[in-house]
């Protein structure tokens, strides 16, 4: 059963809702094949399109735009009419069941699994391959840095479909020379750093609550034109708007803003005594706001525990089976199988940030933590593992 747009008041209302800091709905939506053949392109489930597309953007597109300037979307949301019609008559669009956690974003794929896709256009990199540089460049760079799913890189303009999903493949693909597959799951250059070959390119800048946390260095230097600073501060997005049934019957929207977080009563300290500085136990936790918790421990045996049953990261990171329970060895579990607790990583579904924690003997409740930009939490879970420094430096920004 679909839910589809009924009205151009509730179209009218999807195309404002917010993403991302920097993208709105409405920025997916044109399709010059539903334009120039007079078709709807508009999705049948607008709330499974709305945060499958958060993640797109959160994740993926809003690290790139600041870290290389603006990115130009050429291809975002497909529904299924659209789509079936670009294949059928040969616009370069695979088959819907190809598509489907892809450009269709609100239908699940075989397995279930839901995903997202956009066709993308980074001016920075057509300059670059202009001066002699290669897509490859960039294809590496992403694959070091960010939590995609595929790359797919085409001939005009170095454009690539950039994909967000719920179990990355990590695969990249290219119809420009060198054309076919440069890397996936199994081939020899799949692990390890490749900054060699993305050399003088910027760091990775990632944003929380409007102010940049960078997160991923590397030894190049910037290039020309492309500042290593930060951008100016921007405004936080605070949670953006809730896109409600009654925008999708055509009724006023409501429009809800995300609520700010209170002042703490007290400020822990760090393992000295000292007041923490940003990031690092200085802002209580925000409200829950009912998605998925992700709780990952690292042991010294088992490097990547999984654990799925926590309703809120007071519960994952305070709580006698979270976080605090783990290091004060009170939680319900082996720690001879696991071996003894060193960190734990813990994030809510869709949030921009989340934290690591580790054992303070000094705070009240025997931790302390730090937040952690989501694009490396999620490049983390793609790997399986985190290392110890890079899970330390966040302690110290």
């Amino acid at each position: 059963m679909t839910t589809g747009i009924t009205s151009y008041e509730g179209l009218d209302a999807l195309g404002r809702v917010r993403l991302s800091r920097s993208f709105f709905m409405r920025d997916f939506l044109y399709s010059e094949i539903a334009a120039w053949h007079e078709l709807r392109n508009v999705p049948d489930h607008p709330d499974r399109a709305i945060e499958v597309g958060k993640s797109l953007c959160e994740q993926l597109l809003e690290p790139l735009q600041d870290t290389f300037g603006r990115i130009h979307v050429r291809s975002g949301y497909r529904s299924p009419t659209v789509n079936r019609f670009g294949n059928e008559n040969k616009l370069n669009c695979a088959t819907n069941e190809a598509n489907f956690a892809a450009h269709i974003w609100d239908y699940a794929d075989s397995a279930g699994r839901r995903g997202a896709t956009a066709c993308i256009v980074v001016p920075w990199l057509v300059d670059h391959i202009d001066r002699g540089g290669s897509w490859t460049d960039m294809a590496w760079w992403i694959h070091d840095h960010l939590p995609y799913s595929k790359l797919h890189f085409f001939a005009k303009l170095a454009a690539f479909n950039i994909s967000w999903h719920e179990v990355p493949t990590r695969r990249i693909d290219s119809y420009l020379a060198p054309k076919g597959c440069l890397t996936q799951p199994g081939m020899p250059n799949h692990l390890g750093s490749h900054e060699d070959q993305y050399a003088g390119f910027p760091l990775l800048r990632a944003w929380s609550d409007g102010h940049p946390r960078r997160a991923v260095a590397n030894a190049g230097a910037a290039p020309s034109g492309l500042p290593m600073e930060s951008p100016p501060d921007k405004p936080a997005i605070n949670n953006a708007f809730a896109f409600t049934a009654k925008s999708i019957s055509g009724e006023r929207p409501s429009m809800t803003l995300g609520q700010p977080r209170s002042s703490p009563d007290l400020v822990e300290t760090d393992l000295k005594g000292r007041a923490p500085g940003p990031g690092v136990n200085a802002v209580p936790l925000p409200s829950s706001t009912g998605a998925a918790i992700c709780y990952r421990a690292i042991h010294t045996k088992n490097l990547w525990r999984k654990v799925g049953t926590h309703r809120s990261l007071e519960a994952a990171i305070n709580g006698k089976d979270g976080a605090a329970g783990l290091f004060a060895r009170k939680a319900r579990i082996s720690y001879e199988t696991h071996g003894n607790p060193l960190y734990v990583l813990v994030w809510e579904a869709g949030a921009t940030y989340g934290y690591v924690v580790k054992a303070d003997a000094a705070a009240a409740n025997g931790i302390c933590r730090a937040e952690v930009p989501m694009s490396d939490l999620l490049r983390f879970e793609a790997s399986g593992q985190a290392g110890q420094r890079d899970l330390e430096r966040y302690f110290r920004n």
